[in-house]
């Protein structure tokens, strides 16, 4: 039933075209009989439709053109045509099946003149406006401008040229160009067709910078332009100045991002005799000449970022290196912070949008640090990442590939977290192609002076400081002290030492410039006879080691977090649990 209607509904439509009284149409078969035609046609001829139906196109209209469509298959796509005296522009064209011709049609594209003339004067008009807008281009007071023809003849030369030269457009219009020019290099172009994109041309004593270009036109040379890109060389120095400045901010912006994105620790930062940790950088000394995703585990402080810049520094990768801590954002920006945005993804979006931390690490390495507090979420994402190499910014379609190293970091215990359906097994297989793990500096005592020496050294030098040497008992201290913050907390400490040490203008460290470990350098008193977990003598030691520094600082807390390697929530959080802010 519906397909009846549609069929009738457009039986209807064609009908009512094809009866248009401003449309005239005829129809022939591959022989030139006469199959159809309308109303409009049958009055033009005078002529009633028995009169031409099943007749030879050229015995009714013995000047027609269609038997010549029949014959070429070819279009016509403008004539114009008369009929009774009649003028109209017409249009012809076949009717092809399985690319035969099976017939012609002829129409009217306007049944006389008046409708071509409505036509013209649209066309004239719009004609004006394009003429309007090219004047006002071409005779712009800090622009010269010639145009000549393919023999080297001007044909048009704007106002500002002309007052240069002195002269008037009727001297110029209909010369050849060496005759008002005598150097022109224009004849030049129209023999070879090259452009000229900068010259510096002297017209009256006047230096500017001019281009030229031919005037091409079906593959032929037909003209040639020579055009002013400034008036004079004091707008081209602008310009360079211009740019000079743009470079100049650009370089200053590309140094920031230099300094922001870069590694600076090399392998011999790396400083140790213990077995496992020269293992581990052993290994890590060959993985950086691979491509290979590489885990880094151990604890708080023990130096998994520094291992990290040392792997893409001596891989010499062409690259920044990226650093993300996925425990520091939530989820919702993490994802724009990864992936990047597209200009209005979001209330706030910049504009132009922001590339995200994997395109900034393009050709070089990104370091996803505390993975293991990435959410699930965002688990999903950075796997099917991983597996494509491809990433897509929030609210945007296009794929963009992404060439980068990937190594990522944690302190937890990603197995025990996979257990538990806190961490995404698949994408834990995929991080651990290649595992690294730090021994904490309690079971490297042995490493203790050198990273002592190490550390001393470049801790005067950032405090200006002259305390070069520590006592045999201050380092005795130190070796039997069980460091829970690890290497950081050995930075801190002697950092703060120092400081101590240069207010009374020492220059070696002694027990007495470690406050916070005096009487508690040795293991921690456990009684034996008492039971105690690991976590237990953990959290005890931790919140004596918050109490010695809060001591230390007069209860500075922004202070005590500096020296405890803490951020300030983290401390806060700590200091609720153990309740020390009374």
């Amino acid at each position: 039933m519906s397909k009846s209607v549609d069929s009738f509904n457009l039986y209807k439509v064609s009908e009512a075209i094809l009866a248009n009284p401003l449309m005239a149409c005829i129809v022939v078969d591959e022989h030139g009989i006469i199959r159809f035609i309308n109303q409009a046609y049958l009055e033009w001829l005078h002529k009633d439709k028995d009169e031409v139906m099943g007749k030879h196109i050229l015995e009714v209209t013995p000047h027609s053109k269609l038997p010549e469509v029949l014959r070429s298959g070819k279009s016509d796509l403008v004539d114009l045509w008369s009929v009774n005296d009649r003028e109209t522009i017409i249009t012809r064209y076949p009717l092809l099946k399985d690319e035969q011709v099976i017939g012609a049609v002829g129409q009217t594209i306007f049944l006389d003149k008046a409708g071509a003339k409505i036509l013209m004067k649209k066309l004239q008009t719009m004609e004006k406006e394009y003429e309007t807008v090219s004047e006002v281009l071409v005779q712009s007071p800090y622009l010269i401008y010639v145009i000549v023809d393919k023999a080297g003849i001007i044909t048009f030369m704007n106002q500002t040229y002309l007052h240069l030269l002195g002269m008037k457009k009727e001297d110029v219009v209909g010369k050849h160009i060496l005759e008002i020019t005598p150097h022109s290099k224009l004849p030049e172009v129209l023999r070879t067709g090259d452009i000229h994109k900068i010259d510096i041309w002297t017209v009256n004593g006047r230096d500017t910078i001019i281009t030229r270009t031919p005037i091409i036109k079906d593959g032929e040379i037909t003209g040639a332009v020579g055009r002013s890109l400034f008036l004079d060389m004091s707008q081209a120095k602008m310009l360079i100045n211009k740019l000079q400045e743009t470079a100049k901010e650009l370089n200053y912006y590309r140094e920031e991002f230099r300094q922001l994105y870069q590694a600076r620790w090399q392998f011999d930062d790396l400083i140790g005799v213990n077995p496992e940790f020269t293992m581990v950088k052993a290994m890590a000394q060959q993985l950086a000449h691979t491509r290979s995703t590489i885990l880094i585990t151990g604890e708080s402080g023990t130096g998994k970022e520094l291992l990290a810049q040392s792997i893409h520094n001596q891989g010499g990768q062409e690259g920044p290196f990226v650093r993300v801590n996925c425990a520091a954002l939530p989820e919702n920006l993490l994802e724009s912070e990864l992936f990047g945005y597209e200009e209005g993804a979001f209330t706030g979006a910049k504009k132009g949008g922001k590339p995200g931390k994997f395109e900034l690490a393009k050709g070089g390495t990104i370091f996803l640090d505390e993975i293991g507090d990435m959410p699930i979420g965002m688990q999903t994402k950075l796997l099917s990442v991983l597996q494509e190499r491809v990433i897509e910014r929030v609210g945007g379609t296009t794929p963009i590939a992404i060439k980068v190293r990937v190594i990522a970091a944690s302190n937890r215990d990603l197995e025990k977290m996979v257990a538990q359906q806190e961490f995404r097994e698949d994408l834990y297989y995929r991080l651990n192609v290649v595992r690294l793990h730090i021994p904490p500096l309690r079971e490297r005592m042995e490493d203790i002076p050198l990273l002592v020496s190490y550390l001393m050294a470049g801790i005067n030098t950032h405090l200006n400081a002259n305390v070069t040497h520590i006592s045999n008992e201050a380092l005795h201290m130190l070796q039997n002290y069980n460091w829970p913050g690890n290497v950081r907390e050995l930075q801190n400490l002697l950092e703060r030492a120092i400081n101590l040490a240069s207010l009374k203008q020492a220059t070696r460290l002694g027990v007495q410039h470690f406050p916070s470990l005096t009487g508690e350098a040795l293991p921690p008193a456990v009684n034996e006879n008492e039971h105690s977990t690991l976590n237990d003598s953990v959290q005890r030691l931790e919140k004596e080691l918050i109490e010695q520094m809060l001591k230390s600082t007069n209860y500075n807390k922004s202070q005590t977090a500096k020296e405890l390697g803490l951020n300030k929530s983290v401390l806060y959080s700590k200091m609720r649990k153990y309740g020390l802010f009374n």
